[in-house]
């Protein structure tokens, strides 16, 4: 009686097992289906932006009798990017190397140019002690060209991640970037440095062409307003190295990229706006 109370108690533990393990057997009718994370997060920057132009600025007629405009070559400027990421693991995540990165942004590419001026014969007044004029007299005064363009976008770059190294979190990014512009202005002054008692004598009909005045008049505004021509479209290429820290939940991946413009910033000439670009993504596993 005893041998076959164990011979029962033994089939059927066997079958007990049998049954679970067929409960870890994948169903057919319902496969298992491996979660996959959501990587979202922001993204920050710095940009050095380089506008690789050669500027030809010229004035009107009226214009050129009052500051013969140069050609301003090759600005550059800081800017900043912003905005938030999404990654895309491709294959099994688990043991993936590889991903698509995308970024929507607002950006800025501003750029600052400059071309040191003639020496002009001025007239200033000599003052005594006390403050009184007591006559005038011609010295050479120093002049500089200035041109500050400002270039800021709403930004959608796309592109694929490879990490070459097994073990290693370091990565390498190479796609397209799609700009749309919301501010592409110049600003272009002659202003007068020295000497500090001088200032530029207005024409009687300086305000029919097209200038003002500031600084004590010891600046002319030479133009002020929209690039004419200028593309609201900007269309690159990106190339840059990351490297992915890795922080439980969340990983935090600084790296550096250029950004190669292909279009134009103006239909008038070539005018290409590229960038160094260094920031930090962040990404939360949701």
């Amino acid at each position: 009686m005893r041998i076959h109370l164990l011979t029962f108690a033994i089939l059927l533990s066997l079958f007990s097992f049998d049954a679970k393990a067929q409960d870890n057997l994948e169903n057919p009718l319902n496969p298992y289906q491996e979660t996959r994370p959501i990587f979202l997060g922001p993204v920050f920057g710095y940009n050095r932006s380089m506008h690789s132009v050669s500027l030809k600025t010229y004035a009107d007629a009226g214009n050129a009798n009052i500051a013969p405009c140069p050609t301003f070559e090759n600005g550059q400027d800081n800017g900043f990017f912003i905005g938030f990421t999404y990654e895309h693991i491709l294959g099994d995540y688990k043991n993936s190397n590889s991903s698509i990165i995308a970024r929507v942004m607002y950006q800025t590419m501003p750029s600052y140019l400059e071309v040191g001026g003639d020496a002009y014969p001025s007239l200033v007044s000599i003052v005594d002690n006390n403050g009184n004029v007591i006559g005038t007299d011609y010295i050479l005064s120093s002049t500089l060209h200035t041109n500050t363009i400002k270039y800021s976008l709403i930004t959608l770059d796309v592109v694929y991640k490879l990490n070459p190294i097994e073990g290693m979190n370091l990565g390498f990014t190479i796609g397209p970037t799609f700009d749309y512009a919301l501010t592409k202005t110049w600003n272009q002054e002659f202003k007068l440095l020295t000497p500090t008692n001088a200032r530029f004598s207005r024409p009687d009909n300086w305000q029919q062409l097209g200038i003002q005045y500031a600084n004590n008049d010891r600046t002319i505004i030479i133009r002020d307003g929209n690039i004419p021509n200028a593309s609201s479209l900007r269309f690159g290429l990106k190339l840059g190295v990351q490297y992915e820290i890795l922080m439980g939940r969340y990983y935090v991946v600084p790296g550096v990229a250029y950004n190669l413009g292909i279009t134009n910033l103006s239909s008038d000439q070539s005018w290409k706006v590229n960038a160094i670009q260094v920031g930090f993504d962040v990404r939360f596993s949701l």
